[in-house]
C-alpha cells in the first residue's frame, strides 16, 4: 500500500524542513508555503490530512480551512492547525474553524506522528462506520421497495390490468413529486424524505382492491350503481389494513403516506370525490399526486369497458380538471412533465 500523503502548509521553510524529517519514513509529505498554493493543490488532490498554519501572509490558516470546508470535495479532510499560538482561546478559535486537531510549535516530531497516527486511524475507523451504514441503509430501502412490489403484484393477479397501472401510476408520481419540490408551494415541506416515502407508497394506492369480490373487480361492462358502491370499497380494504401496519409498527414511515394515499387518491379538490368529501388541502398531498397521476392512467389505457383516449385528449382532461378534480398547482406541474408522462406509457404498456 502506497503512503498516505499529508500536505504541509507553512510559509516559515524552516518548519516545513523539519515537519518533512518527522514524517518522510511514514508518509508521503507534500508542501507548499502558502494557502494560495494550498488551494490549488486541493483542486485536483486529496491527501488523507492537512497540517495547516495558522499565521501565513496572504490567505491565512483561517481562510483556508474555510474554503477546505466549504468544498464537498476536500470538506471531510482532516485538518491539524500548526501554530505558535498556544493559548486556549487561540486552540478554540480554530477547532471552531473546524480544525480536527491543533499543535503547537515548536513541534516534537514524535508527538506530532503519535498525533497523525491517532487522528488517521480515528477517521478511517468513521468512514467505515458512514459505510457501513450506507450500505445498510441502501439494503433497506431495496427491501422495503422489494416488499411493497410484491405485496402491490399480488393484486395483479386478481385483475391484470391492475400490474401495469401500478407501475405507470408509481413512476407519474415519482415525475410529479420530483417535479413538485421546486414548486414554490411545495418546496419547504416536500423534503427528499417526504419524496421517497410518497414514491414508495404509490405502489400500494389500490391495495384495497384484493378485498373486491372478483365478479365486480373483473367486470368486463360498466359497474352498476350497486356495484360502484362496492369498488368504493377498495378505499377502506386498503386504508384499514395499512392503519393496523402503521400501529404494529409504532414509528412514522412510508406506511403512512400509504395509508393516506390509498384513502385518498379518489378524493377531489372541489370536495365532489370519495370517501369523505374532502376538497382542498384538506386531501393530503400524497393522494392529490396520486389522483392526477390515477386518472391520467385510466384515460391512456383500455379497460374491458372502454377504449383508450389519445394521450392529447387524457392531457386536456387533466388540465381542464384543475381546481374541481385536481390540486390545479399540481396540475400546472404535470403540464411541464407530458413528455415524462409519455415516455413512461410507451415503456410501460400492459
Amino acid at each position: 500500500m502506497p503512503p498516505k500523503i499529508i500536505l504541509v502548509v507553512d510559509d516559515n521553510v524552516g518548519n516545513l524542513r523539519l515537519v518533512d524529517q518527522a514524517l518522510k519514513n511514514d508518509y508521503k509529505p507534500v508542501l507548499m508555503t502558502s494557502g494560495e498554493q494550498a488551494l490549488k493543490y486541493l483542486q485536483g488532490n486529496k491527501p488523507e490530512l492537512i497540517i495547516l498554519d495558522v499565521n501565513m501572509p496572504g490567505i491565512d490558516g483561517y481562510e483556508t480551512i474555510k474554503r477546505i470546508k466549504a468544498n464537498p470535495e476536500t470538506e471531510r479532510i482532516p485538518v491539524i492547525f500548526f501554530t505558535e499560538q498556544a493559548d486556549n482561546e487561540s486552540e478554540l478559535e480554530g477547532l471552531g474553524h473546524g480544525a480536527a486537531d491543533y499543535v503547537s510549535k515548536p513541534v516534537t516530531p514524535k508527538l506530532l506522528l503519535h498525533r497523525i497516527r491517532m487522528l488517521l486511524e480515528l477517521y478511517d475507523h468513521r468512514y467505515h462506520l458512514e459505510r457501513m451504514v450506507d450500505q445498510k441503509t441502501q439494503q433497506l430501502l431495496a427491501m422495503k421497495r422489494t416488499t411493497i412490489n410484491a405485496l402491490a403484484s399480488l393484486a395483479e393477479c386478481r385483475d391484470p390490468n391492475t400490474g401495469g397501472h401500478i407501475k405507470r401510476t408509481s413512476l407519474y408520481v415519482e415525475v410529479l413529486a420530483r417535479a413538485l419540490a421546486g414548486h414554490h408551494r411545495f418546496q419547504h415541506f416536500l423534503t427528499e424524505e417526504r419524496i421517497e416515502n410518497i414514491i414508495s407508497a404509490a405502489p400500494m394506492h389500490d391495495i384495497g382492491k384484493m378485498g373486491i369480490p372478483d365478479a365486480i373487480l373483473l367486470k368486463e361492462d360498466r359497474l352498476t350503481l350497486a356495484e360502484f358502491a362496492v369498488m368504493k370499497e377498495h378505499v377502506f380494504v386498503g386504508e384499514q389494513t395499512l392503519r393496523a401496519a402503521t400501529l404494529e409498527l409504532g414509528f412514522p414511515s412510508f406506511l403512512d403516506e400509504g395509508l393516506e394515499m390509498c384513502a385518498a387518491h379518489h378524493e377531489r379538490w372541489d370536495g365532489s370525490g370519495y370517501p369523505r368529501q374532502l376538497k382542498e388541502e384538506e386531501i393530503p398531498l400524497g393522494g392529490r399526486i396520486m389522483a392526477v397521476a390515477d386518472v391520467f392512467d385510466a384515460l391512456v389505457t383500455r379497460r374491458p369497458y372502454k377504449e383508450p383516449v389519445p394521450l392529447d385528449t387524457a392531457i386536456r382532461i387533466i388540465t381542464e380538471g384543475a381546481g374541481t378534480h385536481f390540486d390545479p398547482n399540481i396540475v400546472d406541474v404535470f403540464s411541464t412533465q407530458t413528455e415524462s408522462f409519455r415516455h413512461i406509457l410507451e415503456h410501460c404498456r400492459d
